[in-house]
């Protein structure tokens, strides 16, 4: 077996179909697909059954995450390649085979990324591969851009977008998976950190494109959203930032969560952006044994890491 697409599924009757619908129509040959559910309850789960017996399906009982689901799939696979897939994504035809030559083209990347466009606007960038800032927060490079050919090169990146990249195995024997803490969101910027510390790059594949949503799911700027990616972006800085990297761009974090207690307190969610600060905390201990972790088998220095941290 080539690759395993892994589709985490929370009650995405509405967009699930769509999404193997175009896997289906895929010409590679040597993949299989296997959707994690996680306790779904509209009827997303029978339909996979019932429409698409090829589909491997795993049954968690309750919602326990998109980390979770991922690991479940990862854990599944024997595959020499995992795919993990949003379920409100639909791929182009040649996408799996674009995904795979790229990755053998580059024995040297632990992981590869798809160039993603927003479902409704085909013509306007989702995700080219993701970025990281200086305040320790990820980002989509070129999101919301017009396609003018401006990200048509294939070329090394911080790290994949986990709603459609690509991972050889022996990136996470190296680093291992997702930390299921994470629950949803930024789950992919600590992966792609721990994969860039450990010296393992990431390439763009500007060839294998896929249409997605985004934030189907949950919500884009729902209480739940704006909670977890902000606890979030707390674990992604203690776990990985060295004491070097922390004084260096002290002020630009600092400048970042006087800025969020600005926007958000607009929006009258100033309590949930002081909660998730707490939900951090209450995970300091455990995050700092998993930094100490990840900080002793690091094998790339800060000046190579800041290559692709974005100080502005």
């Amino acid at each position: 077996m080539k690759i395993s697409i892994v589709i985490p599924n929370w009650n995405g009757i509405k967009f699930v179909g769509m999404c193997l619908d175009s896997i289906a129509r895929s010409a590679f040959e040597g993949h299989e697909t296997i959707v994690v559910d996680n306790g779904s309850a509209d009827g997303s789960r029978e339909l996979i059954e019932e429409k698409y017996p090829w589909v491997r399906l795993i049954k968690l009982p309750t919602n326990l995450g998109f980390a979770k689901a991922c690991n479940e799939g990862i854990k599944t696979s024997k595959a020499d390649y995992v795919i993990l897939l949003n379920n409100d994504i639909e791929v182009a035809p040649d996408w799996l085979r674009e995904l795979h030559e790229g990755m053998e083209r580059h024995p040297e990347c632990g992981m590869g990324t798809s160039k993603m466009m927003f479902l409704d606007q085909r013509d306007v960038f989702y995700n080219t591969g993701d970025l990281f800032h200086a305040w320790s927060s990820g980002g989509g490079r070129g999101q919301g851009e017009k396609d003018m050919g401006q990200y048509n090169r294939e070329e090394y990146v911080f790290g994949a977008c986990a709603g459609a990249g690509i991972y050889r195995r022996e990136l996470f024997e190296k680093i291992g998976t997702f930390d299921e803490d994470f629950f949803i969101f930024a789950e992919d910027v600590d992966l792609n950190m721990r994969g860039q510390l450990a010296g393992m790059k990431a390439v763009y594949l500007p060839r294998a494109k896929v249409y997605h949503i985004g934030t189907a799911t949950v919500g884009l700027y729902s209480d739940r959203y704006v909670y977890l990616c902000k606890r979030n972006d707390v674990f992604v800085l203690v776990r990985n930032f060295s004491l070097g990297l922390y004084f260096r761009y002290f002020f630009a974090i600092l400048r970042r969560q006087f800025a969020d207690i600005h926007y958000f307190t607009s929006r009258g969610q100033g309590i949930v952006l002081l909660k998730s600060k707490f939900g951090a905390m209450k995970m300091l201990v455990p995050m700092l044994i998993r930094r100490s972790t990840i900080q002793r088998s690091r094998t790339v220095g800060d000046e190579e890491l800041r290559k692709f941290i974005i100080e502005k």
